[in-house]
C-alpha cells in the first residue's frame, strides 16, 4: 500500500508558505517533491498610517489562475462589521492584481487608505466575480486581514475625577508605561461588548447559555489579525458582579492564538481559547486592587512545586467600539486596563506542560464536564465517574463516607507525589474555595494510569478570611490522616517550605510579578492606570453590577491615597504569618537530624565540581547523603537583568546521592559568570527516612 501521496495531502492541506519552495520528504524509501500550497501575505505585517501595503498571492504554477483580483473591505473604528451582518457580503471592493512571476500576483493598496485603527480585510479571487481562491473554501475565517496602527498613545486618568483635590488630578501615562505588557486589541460592535460584559446576564444554573458564544469580534496582537473570533463573558456565580468582568475568546480552527509571556517567549502550543481574568478582586474582600497578583503568583507556585497549572501573563486590553481612541472622558475610549491571560486546561495545556495525552474534566459541584479527550478515548465519562464513585465510597459528596480503600489502590490510582505538592501550595496561600467540589480539574494520565489534580480559579486566596474550608475531594476522604500518606505529605510540605514558600523565595517571586505591572521606584504604572480606569468607573454604581461587591473606591481597603505597592506588601506579610499554620500541619513530623554543609562562596567558571563538606551530628546513623544544586536570582547582584525570568531554588539543576563521605564533589557545567547558586544536602537514616535539607551553601561564579 502506497501511503506517500495520502500522507502528504494530509500533512500540507493546512500549511502556509510565504515563498515558492520544494519540500523533500523521505518516506518508505522514496523522495517525494511537493510544491508549496497556495498562500497570501501582506507587507508590512502591521502597517502604520500612511504606509502603503503590498498584498501578494502565490500558487503552484500548475494550478495558478490566468488572472486574479484582490477584494478588500475597510472596517472603520466604531463601525464594526460582523460576518453575520448582511452588509458584510456587500461591502467589498475589487481591484485587479498584477502577474509578477510564475504563479505570483500582487497589488498595492495606497498609503492614503491606511488610516489609524482601521481593520482591512482581504481575499483573493480567480478573476473579478470568480470564485474565492484564498483563503481556501475550508478556512473557517474566510478572509485575511491587517490592522493599521500608529501605536499606543499616552493616556490620562485620575483616581477619582469627582473626588478630593488630590484624587481628581489626572496623571499622564506614557506609551512606554502602557506597553510594559503585551497589548491586545478587540474590535467589536459597542452593543456586543456591553451586552457580553454587562447587560446580557445569564442565570448561574443555565449551563448551555453560560457557555454559548453569542458575539463576534476581531482580536489583534503582535501584528496578527484574528478575525471573526467568538467571545462571551466568563465566570461562575459572580460573572457579572464586578463591572470590570472576565472574557473568554474562541478562535477559529486553523487560526489559533499565538501568545507570548511577559518576557516575550512564545508558548509551546497555540491557544484554541483565551481566558482573560479581570484583575479585580471581589469588593467585599477589600483587596480589589491586587490586580491578579493572587492568581498569577499562586499558579506560578503550583508550577514551581511540580503541579502543572495554567500559565498566565498580564495584558493591556484595548477595546475599539468608537471612532475616538482617547476622548477627554477617561471612562470612554480604547483603554480598558489590565487583564490576566490564563491558559485553558485542554489538550494544548497537556502539550505545553509535557504531559501525555489524556482526559481532562472540569469539576463543578462534583460533576465532571469533559474538556479534552485523548485520541480514541470514549466520550461516555466512564473513567471519571468510576473514579469518583471509588473516591467518595459511593456517596454523593466527598467525605460523606470515609474512604477505606487499600493503600495500594491510592498508590496505583492517584499521582500522590503531585497531590502532596498540590495540597501544600493550597495550604500555603489559603486556596480553600473547594468544599463544593469545584475549582479544579481532574486529568487522567492514560500512560501512567493515574489521576492528577490541576488547580483552577485560585483568586480567592492569600487571606484567612477568604471563602471555604479547603476540603477538596481527597482531603475530605481522610487520606492525609492515614499512614503512610500523612508522613509522605508532611515530608513534601517541609521541603517546599524550606525551598520555596518562605519569606525570601516567595518574597522574590512576589517582587518579580509586581514589577511586571508596577514601577518598583514608584513612578506611574499600568497598575495605577488600571486603578484610575476602574475604581470609580460609573459602571461600579450602575444597575449592571452587584452592589455588595462593586461599590466604588475599594481598590486598596477603601483608602484612595494608597497605591498598588500595599498589595505586594500584604502578600509578603501573609507569607510570614502563614509559616505558623504550616508548622501546625507538621505536628508529629519527626525526620532525622538535619546535617550542615560548608563550601566555597565562589568558584571559577571553568570548575568541574563544587566541593561541599557535610557536617553530621555526632549521634548520626546516616547511611546516605543527597545533594541538590540550584540557581537563584539575586536582584541586588550587579549582573541582575530585570528583562530575564527569575530563577528559584526549587528549580533543581541537578541532584545526586552518595555514601557518607567527608567531601562531596558536586558536578557542575555551564554555570553563568556573575550568577548565584546554592547547594544543600540531606541525610538518610538507617530506617530509610530522609532529613530536611540543610541550610544552603551560596556561591557566585567568577
Amino acid at each position: 500500500m502506497n501511503l506517500g501521496p495520502l500522507f502528504l495531502r494530509h500533512r500540507f492541506q493546512k500549511a502556509v508558505q510565504w515563498a515558492p519552495c520544494l519540500l523533500f520528504v523521505w518516506l518508505t524509501g522514496v523522495v517525494w517533491a511537493v510544491a508549496a500550497p497556495a498562500a497570501a501575505r501582506h507587507e508590512p505585517r502591521q502597517p502604520k498610517p500612511g504606509e502603503a501595503v503590498r498584498i501578494t498571492a502565490e500558487f503552484p504554477t500548475d494550478k495558478a489562475p490566468s488572472a486574479a483580483s484582490l477584494e478588500y473591505q475597510i472596517v472603520e473604528p466604531g463601525k464594526y462589521l460582523a460576518k453575520s451582518d448582511p452588509k458584510f457580503s456587500r461591502q467589498w471592493v475589487s481591484v485587479p492584481m498584477t502577474n509578477s512571476g510564475p504563479g505570483k500576483f500582487s497589488a498595492e493598496l495606497p498609503s492614503a487608505m491606511q488610516q489609524n485603527r482601521r481593520l482591512v480585510r482581504y481575499r483573493i479571487r480567480s478573476a473579478k466575480e470568480g470564485p474565492v481562491l484564498l483563503p481556501p473554501a475550508d478556512d473557517a475565517t474566510g478572509n485575511f486581514g491587517y490592522f493599521v496602527y500608529a501605536g499606543v498613545p499616552a493616556w490620562h486618568g485620575a483616581v477619582d475625577p469627582k473626588g478630593s483635590a488630590a484624587n481628581r488630578n489626572p496623571v499622564a501615562y506614557s506609551p512606554e508605561v502602557l506597553t510594559q505588557v503585551p497589548v491586545y486589541h478587540l474590535l467589536a460592535a459597542r452593543s456586543s461588548v456591553e451586552n457580553a460584559t454587562w447587560k446580557d446576564r445569564v442565570e448561574f444554573g443555565d449551563e448551555e447559555a453560560r457557555h454559548a458564544y453569542k458575539y463576534t469580534g476581531t482580536l489583534v496582537y503582535d501584528g496578527v489579525v484574528y478575525d471573526h473570533v467568538k467571545f462571551r463573558a466568563r465566570g461562575g456565580e459572580w460573572r457579572h458582579a464586578m463591572g470590570k468582568n472576565m472574557w473568554k475568546f474562541n478562535f477559529n480552527p486553523g487560526n489559533r492564538f499565538a501568545a507570548r509571556d511577559y518576557y516575550g517567549r512564545p508558548y509551546k502550543s497555540k491557544w484554541d481559547k483565551l481566558n482573560l481574568g479581570a484583575c479585580i478582586q471581589q469588593g467585599d474582600t477589600r483587596m480589589r486592587g491586587e490586580l491578579g497578583m493572587f492568581e498569577a503568583v499562586t499558579y506560578r507556585l503550583f508550577n514551581l512545586a511540580g503541579v502543572e497549572a495554567p500559565r498566565t501573563h498580564w495584558v493591556h486590553f484595548r477595546v475599539i467600539t468608537d471612532a475616538e481612541e482617547t476622548p477627554k472622558d477617561q471612562y470612554e475610549g480604547d483603554f480598558w486596563g489590565l487583564y490576566l491571560a490564563t491558559e485553558e486546561v485542554d489538550g494544548d495545556f497537556l502539550k505545553e506542560h509535557g504531559l501525555p495525552d489524556g482526559n481532562t474534566y472540569k469539576m463543578q459541584f462534583l460533576q465532571p464536564r469533559t474538556e479534552h479527550l485523548a485520541k480514541g478515548a470514549p466520550a461516555d465519562q466512564a473513567d471519571i465517574r468510576r473514579f469518583l464513585q471509588n473516591v467518595t465510597a459511593g456517596g454523593r459528596r466527598a467525605g460523606l463516607v470515609a474512604n477505606q480503600a487499600a493503600d495500594s489502590w491510592w498508590e496505583e490510582t492517584v499521582d500522590l507525589p503531585r497531590y502532596y505538592s498540590y495540597r501544600t501550595i493550597l495550604e500555603c496561600v489559603h486556596h480553600y474555595d473547594l468544599d463544593a467540589g469545584k475549582n479544579y480539574y481532574f486529568y487522567h494520565n492514560l500512560a501512567a494510569k493515574r489521576w492528577q489534580v490541576i488547580p483552577w480559579d485560585v483568586d480567592l486566596s492569600w487571606g484567612d478570611h477568604m471563602y471555604g474550608g479547603g476540603r477538596e475531594i481527597f482531603f475530605a476522604t481522610g487520606l492525609l490522616r492515614r499512614s503512610p500518606f500523612r508522613e509522605a505529605y508532611q515530608a513534601r510540605l517541609a521541603e517546599l517550605r524550606d525551598l520555596l514558600f518562605n519569606s525570601e523565595q516567595t518574597g522574590r517571586l512576589i517582587d518579580e510579578y509586581a514589577a511586571m505591572i508596577a514601577d518598583p521606584k514608584g513612578g506611574p504604572s499600568l497598575a495605577d492606570a488600571d486603578r484610575a480606569k476602574w475604581d470609580y468607573h460609573p459602571i461600579m454604581s450602575s444597575p449592571h453590577v452587584d452592589a455588595g461587591k462593586s461599590q466604588p473606591g475599594l481598590f486598596y481597603f477603601g483608602k484612595p491615597e494608597q497605591r498598588f505597592e500595599v498589595m505586594p506588601a500584604l502578600m509578603k506579610a501573609y507569607v510570614s504569618r502563614r509559616q505558623s499554620h504550616l508548622d501546625r500541619l507538621l505536628t508529629g513530623y519527626n525526620p532525622p537530624t538535619t546535617p550542615e554543609a560548608s563550601g566555597p562562596d565562589s568558584i571559577v567558571s571553568s570548575a568541574a565540581t563544587i566541593p561541599i563538606r557535610p557536617v553530621l551530628p555526632a549521634e548520626t546513623t546516616a547511611t546516605k547523603l543527597r545533594w541538590r544544586l540550584a540557581e537563584v536570582t539575586d536582584p541586588t547582584s550587579p549582573t541582575f537583568d530585570p528583562r530575564q525570568p527569575w530563577h528559584y531554588e526549587i528549580e533543581s539543576l541537578g541532584e545526586g546521592e552518595t555514601g557518607v563521605v567527608p567531601l562531596i564533589d558536586v558536578p557542575v557545567k555551564s554555570l553563568t559568570v556573575g550568577h548565584t547558586y546554592r547547594v544543600r544536602i540531606c541525610a538518610q537514616a538507617e530506617d530509610g527516612r530522609w532529613s530536611r535539607w540543610s541550610r544552603p551553601v551560596q556561591l557566585t561564579v567568577r
